[in-house]
């Protein structure tokens, strides 16, 4: 009985989708994949530093959910193909599902559980595919006794040696933050006093937060290692970016989710889970694409939390993101492209496993795809049945997304170093790995699904030699292709496909970068009435750790809304003045390290800041929101004229902070709005201000879409005004 998962909404991170493509270049590789003569290829520079190590790749790190109401978990097709994917790691017993699981009964509170699916089937297959289980334990229904008699059972009884163990699936989503979907007994309602079950959604919930799950994580944690101490505990964060991450409320999440759960666990913080669906109901399929590009800063700032909360070094943590999947155009070459990439992206920058969702789930909605039938199934295999009006291919036939992980078995295996790579083209994704025998390997992922490439490829601390093997995933196919060629610096890669080059060779010893600098903090933040851009601010961050080398500089980056960043300078000490900022607008800045090499490490976790208006100015603005309502809100503003000169007509403009925000009816002025600018104008009665003090009241009822940001700056007849 398969079941697609059902997730929150969630508000995503914003993404970054570049760039214009570079000159043409005709001449395809001999021996190598070439483009048709009516498609002549675009160049492309690829550079592969092998001497920048980015870690090793863990022996649980290509993971994959299976799930208890799936009757197909433990098919006899299930361990061959799961085992020639490279999958070494498999998530049990599913989703949601998990906080209502009851292991000892194979049973699930409120929902589905398909025959052969116990955990004594689970592990048949998990033993037969050499893959290692991660378990998630009851905490929505069970109890901490439940969870430790799971481990004595798995680890002393049977001695399946698991060492991953997490402690509830997606606890946020209990009904906290409003939404609800996770099942958690924990919770109750002021209605009824009952507890909160999976589809209600209370107007007020209470016993739930994060306070509450981190308790119950640290008795779990007790138990468990009581039972096996060498296991690892994990706890279920938000994803930085991703909603609820930084959503508070008053009564059961004053401080938001991570920052609660990381200080209450402290030093015991053993290990955290994030889930990462990037994708979004209207986004195309090369924003999807693109988001990958979000997980270097997603991963920084899980870290920088992990450091300021739990008190703890984040190095000794391990990050494991047990879900993932692009949820749209799941079924086809996009997948693929998504898989290889994001899996890649995840462990480069520190995960130490990613985990697929999922096996089996069933149709969706249909659709045509660059020629190819999707049929918006997130699993990596078919299911067989009929959604829609459109029957999936037979049972267990693989999917693209199963294609563009096996496409990583030529990249990479447990043990291999990753190295550092870099693209001169957003659409040509590229990841490369340093093998134990030497070999360099570099995968070759073109996302652009009309363009080819041809690829220059140039090499720091590696001189290939040999002949160069190549493996394609062509644009749907079912099965990847090899070939060989007598070069290593240059390949032809067709629109929509993974291409992996597997390169002997020799080459220096693979070095460690630095470590990300820690966030910045914001000092000496100001302005003046000079000009609009008087503004000034001084960044001091922590210093990175040395890897390999000597840290050498820092480079400081400003961060677009867009995605795009700017170096703004490169200072060896840990600290930077900024000025001529502009007045009340926001700026984010990040910070890398460099080593004496040019090694750098992944980016700190951004500082964001607003510059204030100036203390001294001639006119003072107060505002102030009065109530609000769903919808809607109502302030004043108070204007005050502190020259020794009356004002005679006054203009007031100010920018709202969030596109939502509007003007719905004002008072004691004439009210205008363009975009986020507003503009008030005086009455026939009141535009005349006193020196010295005198003042003036307005006010409005406003729209809003749930946020009420007041504006950062506001102006007088175009004179910048202080906030009172």
């Amino acid at each position: 009985m398969p079941i697609n998962k059902i997730r929150a909404p969630r508000n995503r991170r914003r993404t970054a989708l570049a760039s214009a493509l570079a000159v043409i270049a005709a001449l395809a590789v001999p021996g190598g994949l070439t483009a048709s003569p009516a498609e002549a290829a675009t160049g492309v520079a690829i550079t592969v530093n092998s001497t920048t190590g980015l870690g090793q790749v863990a022996s649980n790190a290509i993971g994959l959910n299976t799930a208890v109401y799936d009757g197909n978990m433990n098919n006899a097709a299930a361990p061959g193909l799961i085992k020639a994917a490279g999958i070494d790691a498999l998530r049990y017993p599913g989703g949601g599902y998990s906080d209502g699981y009851n292991w000892e009964t194979n049973t699930v509170t409120g929902g589905y559980d398909a025959p052969n699916t116990s955990f004594t089937d689970f592990m048949g297959t998990a033993q037969a595919t050499g893959a290692s289980p991660i378990i998630t334990t009851n905490y929505g229904t069970g109890t901490a006794a439940l969870a430790a008699a799971w481990v004595q059972n798995a680890d002393v009884t049977n001695n399946y040696n698991i060492k991953y163990w997490e402690v509830g699936n997606e606890v946020y989503g209990n009904g906290t933050y409003g939404a609800n979907w996770e099942t958690d007994s924990h919770c109750t309602t002021a209605a009824s006093g009952g507890a909160v079950t999976i589809g209600s959604e209370p107007s007020q919930t209470y016993n739930c937060g994060p306070s509450t799950y981190a308790s119950g994580v640290l008795s779990y944690m007790s138990a468990m290692k009581a039972a096996d101490p060498n296991i690892h505990v994990c706890a279920v964060l938000t994803t930085p970016g991703f909603w609820p991450d930084g959503v508070t409320n008053s009564t059961t999440s004053p401080l938001p989710w991570n920052q609660t759960v990381l200080s209450a666990l402290g030093s015991k913080t053993d290990c955290v889970i994030v889930h990462y669906y990037p994708a979004y109901s209207g986004m195309t399929t090369a924003q999807m694409l693109a988001t990958t590009t979000d997980i270097s800063g997603i991963v920084t700032s899980l870290k920088s939390e992990i450091s300021q909360y739990a008190g703890v070094n984040p190095a000794n943590v391990p990050i494991m993101v047990t879900e993932s999947d692009n949820t749209i155009d799941q079924d086809t070459m996009p997948a693929a492209l998504f898989s290889a990439d994001m899996y890649m992206s995840w462990l480069e920058d520190g995960a130490l496993n990613v985990d697929w969702w999922d096996q089996h789930n069933g149709p969706g909605t249909p659709s045509t795809v660059d020629g190819a039938q999707d049929y918006g199934d997130g699993g990596m295999f078919s299911s067989g049945t009929n959604g829609s009006g459109v029957t999936e291919p037979p049972l267990d036939t693989p999917f693209d997304s199963y294609y563009g992980v096996q496409m990583l078995t030529k990249l990479a295996a447990p043990g291999d170093e990753m190295v550092s790579s870099t693209s001169g083209n957003a659409l040509v994704r590229v990841h490369a790995v340093r093998k134990a025998n030497g070999t360099l390997t570099v995968l070759i992922d073109n996302e652009d699904p009309t363009n080819s490439y041809t690829a220059s490829l140039s090499y720091s601390g590696f001189t290939p030699s040999g002949t160069t093997t190549t493996y394609t995933l062509a644009n749907n196919a079912t099965a990847i292709t090899s070939a060989t060629q007598s070069s290593a610096s240059s390949v032809t890669v067709a629109p929509y496909t993974l291409t992996v080059l597997q390169i002997p060779g020799s080459g220096g010893t693979v070095a460690a970068a630095p470590s990300a600098p820690g966030q910045p903090a914001v000092s000496n933040l100001s302005s003046t009435t000079a000009s609009n851009t008087s503004g000034t601010a001084t960044l001091t961050w922590p210093a990175a750790t040395a890897g390999t080398y000597p840290v050498a500089k820092y480079q400081v980056y400003r961060l677009g809304a867009s995605g795009s960043s700017t170096l703004v300078a490169s200072p060896t000490a840990t600290t930077l003045n900024l000025s001529g900022l502009t007045i009340g607008q926001s700026y984010s800045y990040d910070v890398v390290a460099v080593d004496t090499q040019g090694n750098a490490s992944i980016p700190s976790s951004p500082a964001t800041f607003t510059v204030p208006p100036p203390a001294g100015a001639s006119c003072a603005v107060h505002f102030a929101i009065s109530n609000s309502w769903p919808g809607g809100f109502g302030a004043s503003i108070v204007l005050t004229n502190n020259s020794t000169t009356a004002i005679n007509g006054w203009t007031l403009t100010f920018t709202w902070p969030d596109a939502g925000e509007g003007i719905g009816s004002g008072w004691n002025g004439n009210w205008t709005q363009s975009g986020q600018t507003v503009t008030v104008t005086n009455a026939s009665w009141n535009g005349a201000i006193a020196a010295n003090g005198g003042t003036v009241s307005i006010g409005f009822n406003g729209t809003d879409t749930g946020q009420d940001g007041a504006p950062a700056a506001f102006s007088i007849n175009g004179g910048i005004c202080s906030n009172n």
